[in-house]
């Protein structure tokens, strides 16, 4: 499947580094090949819910005061927040959903239990992992008390 075929959505877990060309969406009950680099995959994503990801990017800068492994809103509505597993630019950097997280542990590397009961190990450690999750939730936070100042 290309990127241009999947748009990443509530049900979508993860998006794991495969090669360079090629990442795996983890959805619910399924994992779906990906033809493509994952930046490249983000970034469609990104641009198919109205921005870049340098637009993500920049935002999630200006909200967090933050500049390395960012979170950035996939989608505003929704509150769909995916956390990178390392810098943007290394090889092997995969992307998790918040929202879908159930549980987690670990040490060197980090097991993730998802909403419907399936577990995905990730080449980050556990206090990175944690670090990201607070970083994440902090976006979502901001972003939710944005929302309310409006209504």
């Amino acid at each position: 499947m290309k990127s241009a075929d999947y748009e990443i959505s509530c049900k979508t877990y993860a998006i794991c580094y495969k090669s360079k060309n090629e990442c795996t969406v983890l959805e619910e009950k399924k994992e779906i090949k990906i033809k493509t680099n994952i930046q490249k995959f983000i970034n469609y994503n990104c641009e198919y819910y109205g921005s870049s990801f340098e637009g993500r990017k920049k935002g999630s800068k200006s909200i967090l005061g933050m500049k390395y492994k960012l979170p950035i809103i996939i989608e505003e509505s929704r509150e769909i927040i995916f956390f990178p597993t390392k810098a943007y630019e290394k090889e092997g950097c995969s992307w998790i959903s918040l929202k879908n997280i159930i549980s987690y542990e670990g040490n060197e590397t980090t097991k993730v239990t998802f909403s419907s009961g399936i577990q995905k190990e990730f080449n980050i450690s556990l206090e990175s992992f944690e670090n990201q999750i607070l970083r994440a939730n902090k976006l979502l936070l901001i972003l939710k008390s944005r929302k309310m100042k409006t209504h």
